[in-house]
């Protein structure tokens, strides 16, 4: 069974391109299967086991090409599928020459990972202008509030590219597939009725240790984007560090607010308890260090990888009340969730974890536990090679692997 794995980023920079190429490694190792991926990245490149045509880097060309058809580029991607003849695509995020892509992989039986919220809402935050979140998704009854920060023009090329990509989505892909149970709920209400909750890989069984914490440092990975929560998180840590000043923050990534968070660091002199590392290919050691992680988001998480990446760590963490943290996090038990629109909240939790070592280690090994049952690796695996099989003619879905 020859499978072809698709993105619009064909680069590890994410947690959805993380998990693109685990499951890439993974399917790899899986007798009769044949793996292939293709996608968008810096520059063209190719491979016996990979296909990557240059991607657009403007937002208003991205725009533009998702609803706009490319020969050349369509033209490619099938030649290119003409040479592997997959028996299923399996598409993921899907923002770069949508329409083209879509043509060019129809006649092929396609499954699709939805890694976010963005066939139920047009910005992909759910949330509306007030940041509370959006309990349907896009409605007439809420059609500007999902605008939120965007000009009104840019707004509306969004909503035309929204409706046009879900309308192709729900003719094209056979199967959806979503990393938890409440994106599989928002997914149905909004008519993607084949949608099936498959959970992201963990972490391998690992040890842990808490030898090298520092009790009273924190760490936030992630896109150093508003939607993110990050300026929440730094208001709230310096409220926090008011009360006490052996607190310290790193912040592991990049992204579009990285130059006014650092200005925003200095305004509230704290260049010397915050720390900007930048992208990072391994966080292990950051993990080891912090008291907690946070995860700060103002926008709906589809799951958060971060987050079950403390816990294989034994790490607690904190976590706002959208989407996905709720359940994954158990409060007060694994670690703490908060609202992030209510002042103070933050900083509350963070002066509750601070120097308290032996919660540290209690929330952080129920994390650890907590994780172990909620995710089995080789399970997840098996039923992401069920469904692809099911969507094969009857001759080869009943052939054994």
């Amino acid at each position: 069974m020859r499978i072809v794995l698709i993105t619009d980023n064909h680069t590890p920079a994410g947690g959805a391109e993380k998990y693109f190429f685990d499951l890439k490694e993974r399917l790899k190792h899986v007798p009769g299967i044949e793996i292939y991926s293709m996608g968008f990245g810096p520059d063209h490149a190719s491979g016996n086991d990979y296909f990557v045509l240059k991607k657009l880097t403007s937002n208003v060309s991205k725009l533009i090409w998702q609803v706009i058809f490319h020969p050349v580029v369509y033209l490619k991607l099938r030649r290119q599928l003409k040479k592997i003849r997959p028996d299923v695509i399996h598409i993921h995020n899907v923002k770069q020459y949508t329409v083209s892509l879509l043509r060019a992989i129809k006649p092929y039986p396609i499954v699709q990972t939805i890694h976010d919220y963005g066939v139920i809402c047009p910005t992909a935050h759910n949330i509306h202008k007030d940041y509370q979140p959006c309990l349907s998704g896009m409605r007439m009854k809420c059609f500007w509030q999902h605008q939120v920060k965007y000009n009104p023009i840019v707004y509306l090329g969004l909503v035309y590219s929204f409706f046009k990509l879900r309308k192709r989505l729900r003719k094209t892909v056979k199967k959806f597939f979503a990393p938890s149970p409440l994106l599989v709920e928002y997914l149905k209400k909004n008519h993607f009725n084949d949608a099936t909750y498959i959970a992201p890989f963990r972490k391998e069984k690992q040890s842990y240790t808490f030898d090298k914490i520092k009790p009273y440092h924190f760490l936030f990975a992630g896109n150093l984007g508003t939607h993110k929560g990050i300026y929440t998180l730094l208001d709230e840590f310096a409220l926090a560090y008011q009360d006490n000043n052996q607190l310290s923050l790193t912040i592991a990534g990049t992204g579009p607010e990285e130059a006014r968070l650092r200005n925003r660091t200095k305004e509230l002199g704290l260049e010397k308890n915050v720390f900007f590392l930048g992208w990072q290919t391994t966080l292990e050691n950051e993990y080891a260090k912090c008291a907690a992680v946070i995860c700060p988001s103002l926008w709906m998480e589809a799951f958060g990888l971060v987050i079950t990446e403390a816990m294989s760590y034994a790490r607690p963490v904190i976590g706002s009340n959208r989407g996905s943290p709720p359940w994954l996090i158990d409060d007060h038990q694994t670690g703490f969730i908060f609202n992030p629109l209510k002042k103070g909240d933050l900083a509350e939790r963070l002066l509750i974890v601070a120097g308290n070592v032996n919660l540290i280690k209690k929330l952080g090994t129920n994390g650890h536990e907590k994780l172990q049952r909620l995710i089995d690796n080789e399970a997840v695996l098996n039923q992401i090679v069920a469904l692809y099989r099911d969507c094969l003619p009857t001759p080869m879905n009943t052939h054994s692997l």
